[in-house]
């Protein structure tokens, strides 16, 4: 497998490889890492870590994946969704930008030791912390411009990370949340009832909602991730963000409704929204995003508008130039 470097908690494996935006055959070289990262004595975090070869004779910026609710691994597969890697996709393209990438499996997930069960979303978030710290090491990656990218609760994550270091860089926030998990919950129930009259009949709405939430509570007083998701807000989270982020947000998000986008944007210090047109929570090209038809959505790549969105944004950082244009909303296609 090549050379090998050894500390108490890092094991990394160099491999050559070459790869474009899309995982072709490109003219810049990539050198791929594995990244093993031990967290506590039970925990230890497995990923890929990849860096342009020119990282060899200048330092470049680094990028930190961070997953959505639900085990995942390092490319942010779904086992009912074959063909879709959302990380993979994003870093592939940021790496052809000259970008560093770190992407880990979960803890509990495969290659990473630990259990997921009953972790919560601040357990992920020391994760995530300990991967920055991890990250900051590393040679070729400039320390002071380490960038978050999270998607859904990893969105949530990469918040609560940012607010307790201010070494972070800058964010990008994919399908975040602007409401405590107990609303998104009740809202993504009230959607899926009014959405099936066959099911739930207008007469009895309100009690199946009402039954709902009495479950959800039930579940929350003995499951961790489920009370700290239901507690946790992200708008007082985000006050406490200084950093720069970019919000990318699909219109047909029926799992965080767009609006939160903009609400979310509000409470940070300097933030950027681009709504994306049928674009769902998974950040799929979707008409309708309904995610009882995922499985049967054609194209499982994620959209390319969102791609060149993330590269702009974080080469815009790099120029060390901030948004002029304040809070903006965008509307792409």
């Amino acid at each position: 497998m090549g050379m090998r470097w050894r500390n108490a908690s890092v094991v990394l494996t160099a491999v050559l490889l070459a790869c474009d935006g899309r995982g072709g055959p490109s003219a810049t070289a990539v050198v791929h890492r594995e990244a093993r990262i031990r967290i506590d004595s039970g925990v230890t975090l497995v990923g890929d870590f990849a860096v342009p070869s020119t990282a060899s004779r200048a330092a470049v910026p680094a990028v930190l994946f961070l997953s959505g609710s639900g085990a995942q691994d390092r490319d942010g597969t779904r086992s009912e969704l074959p063909g879709y890697h959302p990380f993979a996709d994003l870093a592939d393209t940021l790496l052809a930008a000259g970008f560093a990438v770190l992407r880990l499996d979960d803890r509990g997930v495969a290659a990473s030791t630990g259990r997921f069960e009953g972790a919560t979303t601040e357990d992920f978030a020391r994760d995530a912390a300990a991967a920055l710290t991890w990250l900051r090491a590393q040679p070729g990656v400039r320390p002071e411009r380490i960038a978050l990218v999270g998607h859904s609760e990893g969105a949530l994550v990469a918040l609560l990370v940012a607010q307790q270091d201010p070494r972070v860089w800058a964010l990008g926030l994919l399908g975040a949340a602007s409401r405590p998990g107990r609303e998104i919950a009740r809202w993504q129930r009230a959607t899926l009832v009014a959405s099936d009259l066959t099911t739930w009949p207008p007469a009895q709405r309100a009690a199946v909602r009402a039954r709902a939430e009495s479950d959800a509570d039930a579940i929350a007083a003995t499951d961790p991730w489920l009370r700290t998701w239901f507690a946790l807000d992200p708008r007082a989270i985000a006050r406490g963000v200084r950093q720069p982020v970019l919000l990318l947000h699909g219109e047909n998000d029926r799992q965080v409704p767009v609006e939160q986008a903009g609400e979310l944007a509000a409470a940070l210090h300097d933030a950027r929204t681009v709504r994306l047109a049928h674009t769902n929570h998974l950040l799929l090209d979707d008409f309708d995003g309904d995610p009882r038809g995922y499985v049967r959505l054609i194209s499982r790549r994620v959209e390319g508008e969102i791609l060149r969105a993330l590269v702009a944004f974080f080469e815009q950082q790099n120029t060390e130039n901030r948004f002029s244009e304040g809070k903006t909303a965008k509307k792409i296609r």
